[in-house]
């Protein structure tokens, strides 16, 4: 795996939006089990600790898919906002307050 600056991000990659759900259901449901699972079921605290750790591996994946989605999703909408090479633009738009001022003058007469 390289390193690479500036370059374009390519969607097709890395995780999709699919993953990042899974993913943050999963942490969410192993993070409501470890206070259900020590106030109701008693667990052992061994256990515990298992979700425990499993649940922080988990909120590291699910940031790291995180950025990666946003950095793809303003990417693309930073390449739409952009001025295009080679394509012509419209002409400025020239406002000016002069022709406000002499229809004002007129009717001030």
């Amino acid at each position: 795996m390289s390193i690479r600056h500036n370059e374009e991000l390519d969607p097709n990659e890395g995780p999709g939006f699919g993953c990042f759900i899974t993913q943050a259901i999963l942490f969410a449901v192993i993070l409501l089990l470890i206070p259900v699972g020590l106030f109701t079921f008693h667990w052992p605290v061994w256990l515990l600790a298992v979700l425990l750790f499993i649940d922080m591996v988990l909120l590291f994946f699910v940031s790291m898919t995180s950025v990666f989605l946003l950095r793809v999703f303003f990417a693309d909408r930073r390449r739409e906002r952009g001025r295009r090479i080679g394509v012509a633009s419209r002409a400025p738009r020239v406002i000016s307050t002069d022709t406000d001022a002499a229809g004002e003058n007129e009717d001030e007469r």
